[in-house]
This record gives structure tokens, C-alpha cells and sequence, in this order.
């Protein structure tokens, strides 16, 4: 029986190949300096990453309570219109403008109601 080298060449040639690959991922000097290098740069882009974050972040802040600052005085001198609004100086004058004055005794009519119709009304 004859054998065909030809068909196991490439067999011998992967298990040279597998012999050969512990070799390869051995790692020598530079290599190490390559993956710190790696390690060290991936790690400075995850500080650089959250540090923009963080001042991202800052910045909002600060333009929430600048609004916020704003908003409080807009709140106070709408508080203290309305005080100026209710007095009683500014509304009678106010009044006066609109030509209303002041009501006059003979104006003046009561309503007496009779205290039967009143507890005849609330007994119902």
C-alpha cells in the first residue's frame, strides 16, 4: 500500500504551525510595554470621558440656579405689584379715576327681614 505524502504535508504542517503558536503569544518585553501602553491609554480616555461629563454637568448647574436666581426676583416683584395693586390708597384712587365716589347716607337702604320667614326658610 502506498502512502500519499501529499495529503498529510498539510497535516504536518498545521501541527508545526500549532507547536509554533505559544511562541507567538508569548510575550516578550516590547510587548509588555505595548499592552501597558494600551491599558494606560484606555484608561486616561475613561478619566477624559468623565471628566468632560462632570464639567458638562457643572455647566447645567450652573445655568439651573442662575435661572432659578432669576426667576426668585421675578417672583418678588411681582409680589410686591400685587401689594401696591391691593392697597387701599391705590384703589381708591383708582376708583376716582373711573368716577366712582364714595356712597352718601341717603343712598343707604336696609332690608329688614322678618325673623319668622328666616327660621321657616332653615327648618325646611
Amino acid at each position: 500500500m502506498a502512502i500519499n505524502w501529499r495529503k498529510q504535508m498539510p497535516l504536518q504542517q498545521a501541527r508545526v504551525t500549532r507547536l509554533q503558536l505559544p511562541r507567538y503569544l508569548q510575550l516578550d518585553g516590547g510587548r509588555y510595554l505595548i499592552a501597558a501602553a494600551l491599558i494606560l491609554a484606555s484608561l486616561s480616555l475613561l478619566s477624559l470621558g468623565q471628566t468632560g461629563r462632570l464639567a458638562t454637568r457643572g455647566y447645567e448647574l450652573g445655568q439651573l440656579e442662575s435661572y432659578k436666581i432669576e426667576l426668585q426676583r421675578q417672583q418678588s416683584r411681582l409680589q410686591l405689584e400685587l401689594a401696591e395693586a391691593q392697597s387701599l390708597t391705590r384703589i381708591q384712587a383708582r376708583a376716582e379715576e373711573l368716577g366712582l365716589r364714595p356712597i352718601t347716607p341717603d343712598q343707604v337702604r336696609y332690608v329688614t327681614i322678618a325673623q319668622e320667614a328666616t327660621e321657616s326658610a332653615g327648618g325646611e
